[in-house]
C-alpha cells in the first residue's frame, strides 16, 4: 500500500481506539486549543508519512535513526528561538548525533546516496521535532491521552483529505499487518509509554525510548534481511549514545509520536 494510506488508516483508526478510551475517562476537551491541536495533528500526519517513505528507500534502520535525531533539532530550538540555556555535554552529543547520522546514511558514499530517502527522514526528523514541541506546550495544560486522542483524529483528517482513501486489499495477511501496526505499533506502546510515565522519572523514560533505533535496525536485520555495516551499526550507536544523554539532560516530557 502507498505510504500516505499507510499512514492515513494508522491515525484514523487509531484516533478511533484512543479516542474511545479519551471520551470513556472525559478527557476530550480543547479548551480554546484546537488551532493547537490541530498543528499537532498536522506535524503528525507529516511525520507519519514521511517516515514511511523514508524507511522504505533506506531501509529500517537508517530511516529511524536519521529520524530520531529530532531532540537535536528540539535542543537548537530551545538555545536558538527559546533562549534558554544548554549544557556543552548536550551540545557535544548533538554533535556526536549528527556525525552518527552521516555514517548511517553512507553520506560520504554518493553513489549509494538515496537521495528522496533522506529527504523524507529529513522532514520525518523536523516534524518529529515540531510534534515533540508542540506536545510539550499542549502537555501543561492537558493530559496525554487528550494530546493524543486530539493529535491522531487531526492526524486522520488532514490525511484523509491529502490522499484518496483505498482500502487495504482483503488478504488476510496485510489485513493482519495494518492490525499489527496499529495494535502493537500505536496504541499499546503509546498507552505502556503514558504508564511508564506515571512511575518512573519522565527523562528515564526517553533515555529508554532512544535505543529505538537499535531495536528497529536489530529487528529489521533479523526479520527482513536488512543487513547494515560495521561503518552504519557504528552511527547508529553514535546517534543512540547521544539521543539518551540529550534526553536525560533535558526535563522535557519524553519523546514518542
Amino acid at each position: 500500500m502507498p505510504a500516505g494510506n499507510v499512514a492515513q488508516i494508522r491515525s484514523v483508526l487509531a484516533a478511533l481506539v484512543l479516542g474511545a478510551i479519551a471520551w470513556r475517562r472525559r478527557l476530550v476537551h480543547a479548551r480554546g486549543k484546537l488551532l493547537w491541536f490541530a498543528a499537532l495533528g498536522l506535524t503528525l500526519a507529516t511525520v507519519t508519512v514521511s517516515f514511511f517513505i523514508a524507511i522504505s528507500r533506506l531501509g529500517v534502520g537508517p530511516g529511524v535513526t536519521i529520524q530520531f535525531t529530532g531532540p537535536v533539532l528540539v535542543l537548537a530550538w530551545q538555545r536558538l528561538v527559546e533562549k534558554r540555556s544548554v549544557s556543552p555535554l548536550a551540545w557535544t552529543a548533538a554533535v556526536i548525533a549528527v556525525v552518527g547520522v552521516g555514517l548511517v546514511s553512507q553520506f560520504g558514499t554518493a553513489n549509494r546516496l538515496d537521495t528522496g530517502g533522506l529527504l523524507a527522514a529529513a522532514v520525518a526528523s523536523i516534524s518529529f521535532a515540531a510534534f515533540v514541541l508542540l506536545s510539550s506546550y499542549l502537555g501543561r495544560s492537558f493530559p496525554i491521552l487528550t494530546i493524543a486522542a486530539f493529535g491522531f483524529a487531526f492526524s486522520g483528517l488532514f490525511l484523509l483529505v491529502a490522499f484518496p482513501v483505498i482500502l487495504p486489499p482483503s488478504d488476510p495477511l496485510v489485513l493482519a499487518e495494518l492490525g499489527w501496526l496499529l495494535v502493537l505499533g500505536t496504541v499499546v506502546p503509546f498507552l505502556l509509554e503514558m504508564a511508564a510515565m506515571k512511575i518512573v522519572d519522565p527523562g528515564l523514560v526517553g533515555v529508554i525510548a532512544s535505543f529505538e533505533p537499535v531495536v528497529a535496525a536489530a529487528s529489521a536485520w533479523i526479520g527482513l534481511g536488512q543487513k547494515l555495516n560495521a561503518t552504519q551499526v557504528m552511527g547508529g550507536l553514535l546517534v543512540v549514545g547521544a539521543v539518551a544523554l540529550i534526553e536525560r539532560n533535558s526535563s522535557r516530557p519524553p519523546l514518542g509520536p
